[in-house]
């Protein structure tokens, strides 16, 4: 998650002023929202029960767009955590889908002892859309590449929440930090939970040809999960030929899917 973005046309005294009066008023946003229920105890956080984020990344070079899933969900008296990986084969192969993954089961440890840190169930989602809005640079990137959106559904107590996290180029992160961290660190969930249970070096797109065979039969079977709507909701809504718009739904992103595939049919 980029951090201390600045401005290459503002000094950095005026920086660092714009800085904290933003802070300022994002606190100042928060605290009223929580004075609203003063009146009455807080209620005790919700646990935090099962969880996915979608990730939708665009790329100057290589395929033009990866589509991540991190899936964490009770199973027995652990938790399985699903990565799943939806992308083109290649720049030069770009109607052809792959769709990788892999899982893991964490036994012994809940959902909310693996990712509680986060705190994502101690936010209402109201509460982060204003400070996501009050955190928008005044004018955004005129291209943004190389960078990615995330959607969060979670299930807080049987109470489904949903946080839409947008390219971190439009925001003023060093802001929203000073107005709440946890908050801030939403953006690093899903790279810090998949380097914790899969390792800091793994990536499902550098594979020996045995882990990819292995990672493209189990990516299968999530299709199968996909293709029903288990993961709806944190894609995009567009439907767009072969997922070329950025905003694209699950569906378009597997348009060009037709099982395992490990090399661009000739033309």
């Amino acid at each position: 998650m980029p951090r201390n973005i600045t401005s290459k046309r503002t000094p950095r005294v005026s920086q660092a002023a714009y800085a904290l009066a933003l802070a300022a008023a994002l606190l100042t946003f928060y605290s009223t929202h929580a004075s609203a229920g003063a009146a009455a105890a807080p209620p005790p956080t919700p646990n935090l029960e099962s969880f996915y984020i979608v990730t939708q990344a665009t790329f100057r070079d290589g395929p033009a767009w990866v589509d991540h899933v991190l899936d964490l969900r009770p199973q027995g008296d652990g938790t399985l955590v699903r990565e799943i990986r939806i992308a083109p084969l290649s720049a030069d192969c770009p109607h052809c889908v792959t769709v990788r993954a892999i899982e893991r089961l964490m036994p012994g440890a809940s959902v909310q002892q693996l990712a509680g840190k986060f705190e994502l169930c101690a936010h209402a989602e109201d509460d982060v859309d204003g400070m996501i809005h009050a955190s928008k640079k005044d004018e955004e990137p005129n291209s943004i590449d190389d960078s990615a959106t995330q959607t969060i559904i979670a299930n807080c107590g049987g109470d489904r929440r949903m946080f839409e996290l947008p390219y971190p180029e439009t925001l003023r992160f060093e802001a929203l930090n000073l107005a709440n961290a946890h908050v801030a660190k939403f953006w690093e969930i899903a790279a810090d939970l998949e380097a914790e249970v899969f390792g800091a070096d793994f990536s499902l797109a550098k594979l020996t040809p045995e882990q990819d065979q292995q990672a493209q039969d189990l990516g299968a079977k999530a299709v199968v999960d996909l293709k029903a709507g288990a993961y709806k909701q944190g894609f995009a809504d567009s439907t767009c030929p072969y997922a070329e718009c950025r905003d694209h739904s699950a569906a378009s992103a597997l348009q060009g899917y037709s099982g395992p595939i490990f090399a661009c049919p000739e033309n």
